[in-house]
């Protein structure tokens, strides 16, 4: 039986600590373990269908999914990141978009992202004055020895720099490797169920994914708060 998600938690809520734990180090924002469990884990097991069974058989077996995007499985592809960047040194991962697959998920991950972003624009209160959205949510899963390895930041070409905040949720545990590594900050944050992050796609937060040491495969989904003008 599918969990049904609450609606995104008002700020109030938000800043008591007894009800969520969340730091906001270094323009870094760290929510732990805010995202369900429960919801995690559906996407895992929804990631590994997608990349373990044909496209379009998946779509066609969720039924709450048909018809709400508007999207066929031929405008879902799966990304190997070790072709895009040319080796799988610097970039080892499998990704697709999940806001083409899954409306479903597609909303149940913006409900809780809502709440977060709007406690991090709150929190720098400038922020307040820059319109911004998300859309994409890019879905990762990266097996042992993979992870994004090059240095880089979020906003750094032409094509993205638009990019105001990145965001990722860790979708499960990982005991050893695979934390986000900040250059600048000489900070690794480590992937646990359900934790939130979002930071700046700017120069300031260079970063990437460490190498991933265990045995298990690593889940995020992760996307940009885009600067729109107007």
């Amino acid at each position: 039986m599918t969990q049904q998600i609450a609606p995104y938690r008002p700020l109030e809520l938000m800043e008591n600590p007894k009800i969520t734990k969340s730091d906001f180090t270094d323009f870094i924002g760290v929510w732990e373990n805010f995202v369900p469990a429960s919801l995690c884990q559906q996407l895992v097991t929804y990631g590994d269908r997608v990349f373990n069974e044909d496209v379009a058989s998946v779509l066609n077996q969720d039924e709450e999914d048909q018809g709400d995007l508007g999207n066929s499985d031929a405008e879902i592809k799966i990304m190997e990141g070790s072709a895009m960047y040319g080796s799988a040194f610097t970039r080892h991962d499998r990704s697709f978009m999940l806001n083409y697959a899954s409306a479903k998920y597609t909303n149940n991950i913006n409900q809780m992202l809502k709440a977060c972003a709007n406690h991090y624009c709150s929190y720098y209160s400038t922020l307040k004055k820059t319109k911004m959205f998300s859309s994409d949510i890019k879905y990762q899963k990266t097996p042992t020895g993979g992870g994004y390895h090059s240095w880089h930041y979020e906003n750094g070409t032409i094509e993205c720099a638009a990019r105001e905040l990145t965001w990722m949720i860790y979708l499960n545990d990982i005991e050893d490797g695979g934390e986000t590594e900040f250059m600048y900050q000489k900070r690794r944050i480590k992937p646990t169920v359900g934790t939130v992050v979002i930071f700046p796609a700017g120069l300031t937060h260079v970063h990437r994914g460490g190498f991933l040491l265990g045995d298990k495969d690593k889940y995020i989904v992760t996307g940009w708060y885009i600067k729109t003008h107007g």
